[in-house]
């Protein structure tokens, strides 16, 4: 049995998905003190609590076998010192990232060569919606997933447009035309992708992008910065733009014009080739 170091699983965050779904299949089994584990057996661990505490890897390295799941520098973020990440990426055996971009980053910092496992979709009804006005956005709400800037073009476009808003809000605001649902899944989420004509993301660091990939799994393009992957995961099934809100509010009016353009970017959204949960966690579980 192969062992997992994360944060609080229940949180509805990307990162605790792609944990969750490794627990589920059976890849590995919750542990909260590596002193808990024997020696020799290996540990998958999350670096959203671990990259930044090199002191802790050091204290196990060589005891057990250690496998640090990158989903992003917190550096990028200026969330910690790169120097301890480095020293982190360097401690462990093998580094595992969610995408080819944060692979060639780890490369770029460190020096090492990362296993890309990208998260996995699940089977999903294509949506309904062939719409142009109903825009969703799923992602912690905050400066870095860049709602604010879809919210402003919104509030600039006026009525018909109208923005919701998936996800635990960190920095509240209010526009015209939004709505924060705050935290939403299973069901309620199924009926917002349902309900949405186009997805949008303009997050500031994306190593992946997961809810780009949870909407072109249902048919829905997506408008997406230029972060990390999300220009290579949206493809023609939408657009990468600067995250700026005239931009945005510009690219939502020839969406709005174009049937030609909605119908092409949800063909090619309909049409993207994903990985799966299972494909993920089989490439982990060799990692291991």
């Amino acid at each position: 049995m192969s062992f997992l170091l994360a944060p609080d699983l229940s949180a509805p965050t990307g990162g605790n998905r792609y944990d969750r779904e490794l627990v589920a299949r059976g890849v590995v089994r919750p542990v909260a003190d590596l002193r808990q584990v024997p020696d020799g057996a290996s540990v998958l661990l999350d670096g959203l609590i671990t990259s930044e505490h090199p002191e802790l890897l050091a204290e196990h390295a060589g005891r057990l076998r250690l496998v640090l799941l990158m989903h992003l520098l917190r550096a990028d973020e200026g969330g910690s010192r790169l120097e301890d990440e480095i020293r982190s990426l360097r401690l462990v055996d093998a580094v595992v990232v969610t995408s080819h971009t944060y692979a060639r980053r780890i490369d770029d910092v460190a020096g090492i060569r990362a296993v890309v496992a990208e998260p996995g979709t699940d089977p999903a009804a294509v949506s309904p919606a062939g719409g142009a006005f109903r825009l969703l956005s799923v992602g912690t709400v905050g400066p870095r997933k860049g709602q604010e800037i879809v919210a402003r073009a919104v509030a600039a476009l006026g009525p018909p447009w109208t923005l919701r808003c998936a996800g635990t809000v960190e920095q509240g605001f209010q526009f015209p035309g939004t709505t924060l649902l705050g935290p939403v899944q299973g069901a309620a989420l199924e009926s917002e992708w349902a309900r949405a004509d186009l997805h949008v993301l303009l997050s500031n660091a994306e190593p992946y992008g997961m809810a780009v990939a949870e909407g072109l799994r249902r048919g829905v393009p997506s408008i997406v910065s230029h972060a990390g992957e999300l220009p290579n995961l949206v493809g023609s099934a939408g657009l990468s733009v600067p995250r700026s809100a005239t931009v945005v509010a510009d690219v939502l009016r020839t969406f709005a014009s174009s049937a030609d353009l909605r119908h092409r970017w949800r063909s090619a959204a309909r049409e993207r080739t994903l990985p799966t949960w299972d494909d993920t966690a089989a490439i982990i579980r060799e990692v291991l």
